[in-house]
């Protein structure tokens, strides 16, 4: 270490400018950290929420799930799955998650509300109903689509998320189809 008294005046003001910015930076951080849960609330943009738990498989495990959804019955595989993530979700009253996909399926578990779920391959924008103590399974893999809370209520969602690459996010984002008018 550099003894104070052989920098000059300049360097103490700089290396003093950049602890006041490195400790305000882990305060801001701190704070994020306690208040986030609270603001868990998708109004546009990507899904977000608290994630509750992310981890990786033990052992290489291959995931493949069999559904129908908008109608269309789908199966899904994914070799050797990547990390799974499981995530609170919020939708407010009138709100939607924004167009996006997922990198892998997502079994989703409707816990408290009504959410109306539209497909981008959907040329009608026809939505299907999911209410609470209801699952639906999403196919992820470049399925794109857009969950909105057309009551009055809030919704949450319990979303489990397969093949999550280390360090990603669940979601990504998607371009709006045109395909519904208003989104």
């Amino acid at each position: 270490m550099i003894s104070r008294s052989v920098l000059g005046p300049s360097t103490r003001r700089l290396s003093a400018l950049l602890t006041a910015l490195a400790v305000a930076a882990a305060i801001a951080g701190a704070t994020w950290m306690i208040v986030s849960p609270s603001l868990v609330h998708a109004e546009h943009g990507l899904p977000h929420g608290t994630i509750l738990a992310r981890g990786a498989f033990a052992a290489p495990t291959d995931v493949k799930i069999k559904s129908t959804l908008g109608g269309q019955f789908r199966v899904m595989n994914v070799k050797n799955s990547a990390d799974a993530i499981v995530q609170q979700v919020t939708i407010g009253p009138g709100a939607m998650t924004g167009w996006h996909s997922h990198h892998g399926p997502v079994v989703v578990v409707v816990a408290e509300g009504t959410m109306t779920l539209y497909q981008s391959d959907d040329p009608s924008c026809t939505g299907e109903t999911y209410s609470a103590g209801q699952v639906f399974v999403d196919p992820g893999q470049g399925n794109a689509h857009n969950a909105r809370n057309e009551g009055s209520t809030g919704v949450v969602l319990y979303a489990t998320y397969f093949d999550v690459p280390p360090g990603a996010g669940p979601g990504i984002p998607a371009a709006n189809p045109g395909t519904c008018t208003g989104f």
